[in-house]
């Protein structure tokens, strides 16, 4: 790679479609960045994005994943921003709960909650000695505040991540405050977890018809510009510790 010192270091799961995607490429835009990609995809180091293959369901892989990114300490010596967005998630099953698979909510559980967690305790000790602000991105739903029928592991999983992103926050702020975490919403994303959905019957999720219409009105987001704008947030001066935020309120 370049051996330039880095202003920001982003590391992003999920980047092979979707939001992940588009915010691998909106940080790969900003001056002297590197992007740490961790996703299913082929391993790669090319120019400044570098991708780490790993199974979030296999959370004894995570803590290895840290060893494996390809910066010299020299150019961290001048970071202005290290950033972890826990942005990878799984929606199945959907189903109301009797008719739910066993290793499906499980590992629902697992990517959505509990490698959130243990990426950001690794990402604690890595970015710990760097200079500059270290920020944590979770990525959470509508689904966390209201309930909808079909999506119970979902919801239980995005609920306790905003729970996780307060109590993280409130340690952060006693223990390091170079540290600052936040949940974001994207909204309605036109991404294939929305085809996902869309392809339901009404047996396994009720206001599929709701999803039908966002689509068929124009009403979904592109991926880039909900990328855009968490980048911006970061980068702005907005992000707020404890935070939690609303792709829609954000854009503009």
């Amino acid at each position: 790679m370049d051996p330039t010192p880095l202003e920001h270091l982003f590391l992003i799961t999920g980047t092979t479609r979707g939001i992940g995607k588009a915010l691998a490429a909106s940080a790969l835009a900003l001056p002297n960045s590197f992007v740490v990609s961790l996703s299913r995809a082929a391993p790669f180091l090319e120019g400044n994005h570098q991708n780490i293959r790993i199974d979030l369901n296999r959370t004894d892989r995570i803590g290895p994943a840290f060893k494996r990114i390809q910066i010299e300490r020299q150019q961290t010596s001048r970071l202005t921003h290290t950033v972890l967005i826990n942005n990878a998630g799984v929606l199945d099953p959907i189903a109301p709960i009797g008719d739910c698979n066993d290793t499906l909510l499980a590992r629902n559980i697992q990517v959505n909650l509990t490698a959130p967690l243990i990426l950001t305790r690794h990402f604690f000790h890595f970015a710990r000695p760097f200079p500059g602000q270290k920020r944590i991105v979770n990525i959470t739903s509508g689904a966390s505040r209201a309930p909808y029928y079909g999506w119970s592991a979902y919801g239980a999983a995005k609920a306790g991540l905003d729970m996780a992103t307060r109590a993280m926050a409130m340690e952060f702020s006693r223990i390091d405050p170079t540290f600052a975490v936040c949940a974001v919403a994207p909204g309605t994303v036109d991404t294939a977890m929305q085809a996902k959905i869309r392809n339901c019957t009404a047996q396994q999720f009720e206001q599929v018809d709701k999803f039908l219409k966002l689509k068929e009105s124009g009403a979904l987001y592109p991926p880039e510009r909900a990328a855009t704008a968490l980048i911006r947030l970061l980068m702005d001066g907005r992000f707020k510790n404890g935070g939690r935020y609303d792709i829609r309120e954000m854009d503009g």
